[in-house]
């Protein structure tokens, strides 16, 4: 995790349109699906591409080497080790078969809290971000749902393919979102954070307004991020924004708008329908005195009728933006209800309407069956019944954020229509003399953002496109091809710079969970200049067991204890790499050489685990360093009392004088 306090951006936060208002959250109108919590459902896999990395897991801790892999489980916390001495970021590559795909970089720690499949073949993934930097990317082809958790805030995916990048200190957490739609939430409140927007949640604070992070900006800079060790963290990037949100047209539309359809019925025969239909009379209205028409108008001649018009020559859309603008009117004060449709399909269609008589907004979704209310609300700010309003909803798969005059009011998740025509509805509820006056409707969309390959970009692994220009496209391109990399099998005490407090005795040599030693393989008590027996492995996983006395022999191979060496561990398994720096190999085993025989002077020179320390106050110092998340009590002192309390995490203290527990330890020299 980071080291020290992180000063804070000078982030001066104005209003935005997509603050949200204090409603509740959304929450999906299905019920939940049934979700399967007993077997993750697929393969999780950590690639140390440019970093080690820890991983702890049930109290032990192993030590991933570069260009190493190793797979993991829920309730796994990882830390990537920044390399010290090089240019390089240090980089890690969390999978998730081929459903997400998270970046990790040097001095970030991820919990792995949860990771489910619902029954539809959904997967749900929750990670927990302690620190440091993360950039989560979804395949926009399969259903996948990410929930980031940080000290200050939760941060959830609302679309598919959803790609964005968090940061969390000591002083905030942040969020930048360059594909899809995230919430955020913190303190009872939540924001809609979008493509090209980036959030911010300060300690102990509700979410800031949004502010405006253009894509193309971010996606050089997460290039650079990549490669470059200083380059500078993703919170101190959005500090030197304008912390503003993104600037819009006269009508309210992002600047990269695609406009797909307009019609401000200003032409009678652009197609709309015409004439009495129903309990309604529809028609272009041309104002007095005017050459041209103004509004397509619906008058209301009878109670309990509705009436939903679709955009001409049949047109279909999917995942687009719909606006509204209208105004009534109403000699009566009876109720009645207007908006627009989308994904209509004969019966079948989501409406979002208001009834501008009581200041309510309704979401509502039609079948065979009839009208069905998904969410209502109401909203204080809704302007007079004749004031003109702003309706908008903003379709993303089955997610649906709905607007009311550029105000975010809420979203609602429905998957049942994909896609359909979209529409003008009214219902006249018990009004008999309503007039709703529609004065545009616009279909609109945003293209995705394309990376330069000039500026650093990066082949994602999910979208079928080349995004970095080598012609080579997702898993067929180097930066998605897991190499196969050797495996680290966890938890393996071999990558275990420390003791636990509670190893696990099916894959841990050192000594077993309990408060007395092996009587006999393990330690005993031994003269002060013997320490030999702290070096022998448990015969229970040596095939040619020694006895007390003599060290590990060379030709037995030694998962969990090689040569003592504790400022170099052990990337895995299979016997030290000649190449990494270990001690000269010990003489045959027929002449075996005792280790380095311990100095009863010196306070610090204690035996933990079977593992000789040389050096006393380097020694123990990484040990310190390295147990300090599990083992609260643990002094800072240089000394021996640093040890007393370091083993109160291990139930067996080793001294020069024998084997004790730690009570005994301290009543012994008490």
């Amino acid at each position: 995790m980071p080291a020290g306090p992180v000063q804070l951006p000078n982030f001066q936060v104005r209003e935005s349109p997509t603050i949200v208002a204090p409603t509740a959250t959304a929450q999906s109108t299905k019920p939940e699906p049934q979700i399967d919590r007993a077997e993750p459902p697929f393969e999780v896999r950590l690639s140390t591409i440019r970093s080690r990395a820890k991983v702890f897991r049930s109290g032990d801790i192993t030590e991933v080497q570069q260009a190493q892999a190793a797979n993991l489980q829920v309730d796994d916390s990882i830390e990537v080790i920044k390399l010290e001495e090089q240019d390089e970021q240090s980089y890690s590559i969390l999978d998730f078969s081929d459903d997400l795909e998270v970046e990790l970089f040097g001095n970030t720690s991820v919990f792995l809290a949860d990771l489910r499949q619902a029954a539809g073949g959904s997967t749900h993934v929750t990670l927990r971000l302690e620190g440091g930097n993360m950039f989560v990317h979804l395949n926009d082809q399969t259903t996948s749902q990410v929930m980031v958790q940080t000290l200050y805030a939760t941060i959830r995916t609302l679309t598919d393919g959803a790609e964005f990048d968090v940061c969390h200190n000591e002083e905030l957490t942040c969020v930048l979102v360059k594909k899809g739609v995230v919430e955020v939430s913190a303190q009872g409140r939540m924001n809609i954070v979008k493509a090209g927007e980036a959030g911010l949640v300060l300690k102990d604070e509700s979410p800031s307004p949004t502010i405006c992070a253009p894509t193309p900006v971010f996606i050089a800079w997460e290039g650079r991020y990549r490669r470059f060790v200083n380059a500078r963290a993703l919170d101190k990037e959005l500090s030197l924004l304008p912390q503003k949100p993104c600037t819009v047209t006269a009508s309210g539309f992002p600047f990269n708008a695609r406009i797909l359809y307009r019609d401000e019925f200003r032409n009678p025969s652009s197609g709309w329908a015409r004439g009495t239909i129903g309990n309604f009379i529809v028609d272009y209205l041309r104002l007095s005195g005017r050459r041209y028409y103004r509004y397509y108008q619906v008058q209301v001649q009878g109670p309990n009728d509705q009436y939903f018009a679709s955009v001409p020559k049949d047109r279909v859309y999917g995942d687009v933006n719909v606006d509204i603008k209208v105004a009534a009117e109403a000699a009566s004060s009876s109720d009645f209800r207007y908006g627009l449709i989308l994904r209509q399909s004969g019966d079948q269609y989501y409406a979002f309407i208001i009834s501008p008589v009581n200041k309510t907004w309704y979401f509502l979704k039609s079948s065979s069956t009839g009208l069905e209310t998904l969410r209502e609300g109401t909203d204080e700010r809704m302007r007079g019944l004749e004031a003109r309003k702003t309706l908008r909803v903003e379709a993303y798969g089955s997610i649906f954020l709905l607007y009311i005059n550029g105000r975010f009011i809420d979203w609602i998740s429905d998957p049942d229509y994909a896609s359909g025509e979209v529409g003008l509805f009214v219902e006249s509820m018990d009004s008999p003399d309503a007039l709703i006056n529609f004065d545009s409707i616009i279909i609109w969309d945003v293209p995705p953002a394309v990376q330069n390959p000039n500026q650093g970009a990066r082949e994602y692994c999910f979208n079928a496109r080349d995004d970095d220009g080598d012609r080579l496209i997702d898993r067929s391109d180097p930066n998605c091809q897991r190499l196969d990399l050797p495996s680290t099998s966890l938890p393996l005490p071999t990558n275990t710079l420390k003791p636990t407090n509670t190893p696990k005795p099916t894959n841990t040599l050192t000594p077993q969970p309990t408060n007395t030693p092996k009587p006999t393989n393990t330690l005993t008590p031994q003269p002060t200049n013997t320490p030999g027996p702290t070096n022998t492995p448990k015969p229970t996983r040596t095939p040619t067991p020694q006895p007390t006395n003599p060290p590990p022999a060379t030709n037995t191979p030694q998962p969990t204890n090689p040569p003592p060496n504790t400022n170099t561990p052990q990337p895995t398994n299979p016997p030290p790499d000649t190449n990494t720096p270990e001690p000269p190999p010990p003489p045959d085993t027929n002449t075996p050489e005792p280790p380095p025989p311990l100095d009863t002077n010196t306070p610090g020179s204690l035996l933990i685990s079977d593992m000789p320390i040389p050096d006393p106050v380097q020694n123990l110092l990484v040990l310190k360093r390295e147990n300090s998340e599990f083992c609260p009590q643990v002094a800072s002192q240089k000394t021996r009392s640093f040890l007393f309390e370091l083993n109160r995490c291990n139930p067996i203290l080793f001294s020069p004088e024998g084997t004790e527990t730690y009570d005994q330890f301290i009543s012994h020299r008490s």
